[in-house]
């Protein structure tokens, strides 16, 4: 059965009330840490938090799942009193998948937790689908290559690696392939159906929100003190450009 996680400090019972009435599993904590060190140990296919907490914000907590975690596919909701357009924008903003405030509906709210639990399981099938298709290892012609280097960083086809100073980047394979398919294209913008449609050959509907959550993981890896933007400049409304030099932001 599908485990919803409701993150909570209120005596306000309702939702898991009615959730668990309509037949889900579901566990409350009372704070952020709880959650944080809850979500490292189970799954979990929707979280639902308030936005307030003692310890940190649910803002932190959903931060905390995208960037850490690197779970793009887990719907978060946000549940909370505050009803000001500045609060949803932001919540949306930082990850959440939807922003319900209180008190709510009890048809409407039902209605939306099935929608995220929905788009959450086209997701995770979509990672498996994706996993089921991915090309394994490298083009051949690429294995060849000579180490490329750009700022600290070194790729080593043969070796399929990133190097900084000589140290390993930890890299997936495929976020190696994006790399390296945008550093052939350098300083030319590529769209995000073309890294789709070359590295990943699955339903596009779905799959364009891998490819920025691929790109998102290597630009964390790609930033520096001195160059804080990293390589991976956003072309709106196109895709993305490897740019050698780099981002000064």
């Amino acid at each position: 059965m599908e485990q919803i996680l409701i993150v909570d400090s209120t005596n306000d019972t309702s939702a898991q009330n009615l959730l668990e009435e309509s037949g889900l599993n579901v566990s409350v904590l009372r704070n952020v840490t709880q959650a944080i060190e809850w979500l490292q140990r189970n799954k979990c296919a929707l979280v639902i938090s308030e936005t307030n907490f003692q310890d940190h914000t649910g803002f932190f907590l959903v931060r905390f799942i995208r960037k850490k975690l690197g779970d793009w596919r887990m719907p978060f909701v946000f549940l909370s009193t505050k009803r000001s357009t500045k609060y949803k924008v932001h919540g949306l903003k930082n990850g959440a998948t939807d922003y319900i405030t209180k008190p709510f509906v009890h048809e409407e709210f039902l209605a939306r937790v099935r929608v995220q639990l929905r788009i959450g399981t086209l997701l995770q099938n979509s990672k498996k689908k994706s996993d089921d298709n991915e090309p394994k290892g490298l083009n051949p012609a690429l294995e060849l290559k000579e180490p490329y280097n750009f700022g600290p960083f070194t790729v080593n086809y043969k070796q399929v690696k990133l190097e900084k100073n000589g140290k390993v980047i930890a890299l997936t394979l495929q976020e190696f392939k994006v790399l390296t398919y945008l550093i052939e294209k350098s300083n030319q913008a590529v769209k995000k159906e073309e890294l789709l449609d070359n590295l990943w050959q699955y339903d596009a509907v779905i799959g364009l929100r891998t490819v920025y959550t691929h790109i998102s993981w290597l630009r964390d890896k790609l930033r520096t003190d001195e160059k804080p933007g990293g390589y991976i400049k956003t072309i709106r409304q196109i895709g993305y450009m490897f740019v050698p030099e780099g981002l000064e932001k």
